[in-house]
């Protein structure tokens, strides 16, 4: 299940960033288009990605394996931890920045109205932290691969085949 979770969220957040960071232009000028995507691609696994988040805080983070740094081993179940906080702050900052808008959220031909009122400093404030969140996974992200480069290449410890197949961990 944590691998499919993974997985899943991986195939989720990565096109959701880019359809994000797309449909704002540099001009600031947004595309009404590929926000709609966005939202609807948010709205349509919402529940999947809030089960990858829920899942994780409450069955734990895996062991260590044999041959895996217990120092390096806790930074990066904690930095784990903090990737999922962050996407839920997505989950939660997203909506909300559509409906402190002023704006109903689109999903395919249907539309969720917003159950808060307009509120522009709101909006303002959402917005913010919704970019600089999304900025920070990224980054994390992008020190997840790399980490995934340094345990396949540098440690051959077993920690890549744990994540790609159940119960297959290469022992040395």
């Amino acid at each position: 299940m944590s691998i499919a979770l993974h997985w899943a969220t991986v195939a989720i957040v990565l096109p959701m960033w880019t359809i994000g960071r797309l449909a704002k232009g540099e001009s600031g000028t947004s595309d009404p288009a590929l926000l709609h995507v966005h939202t609807t691609i948010g709205v349509s696994v919402y529940a999947l990605l809030w089960a990858r988040i829920i899942w994780r805080f409450k069955v734990g983070h895996p062991g260590p394996l044999p041959r895996q740094g217990v120092f390096l081993f806790s930074i990066a179940k904690y930095f784990h931890f903090c990737l999922l906080i962050a996407l839920a702050v997505m989950l939660v900052s997203g909506p909300l920045t559509v409906w402190s808008g002023g704006d109903a959220i689109g999903v395919f031909s249907l539309t969720i109205p917003s159950p808060i009122p307009m509120s522009p400093a709101l909006h303002d404030l959402l917005r913010a932290v919704h970019r600089f969140t999304s900025s920070l996974i990224l980054l994390g992200v992008s020190l997840h691969v790399l980490a995934v480069f340094k345990h396949l290449i540098l440690n051959r410890d077993g920690t890549f085949d744990k994540i790609m197949i159940a119960g297959r961990v290469r022992q040395e």
